[in-house]
């Protein structure tokens, strides 16, 4: 049950931190077979999409082989694919648009460098406050209030021919 409503994610999270689709496969396959193997020690916890995305960068980041962390190369492919409905022409309309912002929005953050995007990536798209973003990453909490802020101001720069609210609507939207 774990398994199956987090290895979606778990996968999308893991192509971000690095290119390499059998090093995201193994992590996330070890990190399963190590919780549950270790099921009887571990200690509750209020959110295990926090503990699991925690976990999954570790073992990415500290494998021996992994020469392409922090998403150097990978490509944010949510971004281009959002709802298609053709039920209305209305919301066939709304679908293309919302589309085109997400296209906009989505090349905008591949310029931000990789740091950047995973912590962009880990508050709006996966809700994760900054202190779990701090411990995810295994950085201070003041590097990620500076890393977001330095990646509102790149993105505000980068998209500055969209209006303000046009930018905040992008970051609420959904990935899915």
């Amino acid at each position: 049950m774990l398994y199956k409503s987090h290895i979606e994610m778990l996968y999308r999270y893991g192509h971000k931190l690095t290119a390499d689709t059998q090093l995201v496969e193994d992590s996330i396959q070890d990190m399963f077979i190590e919780l549950w193997n270790s099921r009887k020690r571990l200690s509750d916890t209020d959110s295990i999409k926090y503990y699991l995305f925690r976990v999954l960068r570790r073992k990415i980041t500290q494998h021996p082989l992994n020469r392409n962390v922090a998403g150097a190369g990978a490509e944010i492919s949510a971004f281009e694919h959002r709802f298609f409905s053709v039920s209305t022409e209305s919301e066939l309309i709304d679908t293309e648009r919302e589309q085109g912002r997400s296209r906009v929005l989505g090349r905008a953050l591949t310029q931000l460098p990789p740091r950047q995007q995973e912590v962009v990536n880990l508050r709006y798209y996966h809700e994760f406050n900054h202190q779990q973003i701090a411990e995810i990453m295994n950085i201070s909490l003041q590097s990620v209030h500076n890393t977001l802020q330095k990646s509102m101001k790149g993105l505000r720069e980068l998209l500055s021919g969209y209006s303000e609210i046009i930018l905040t609507a992008l970051l609420i939207l959904p990935l899915t």
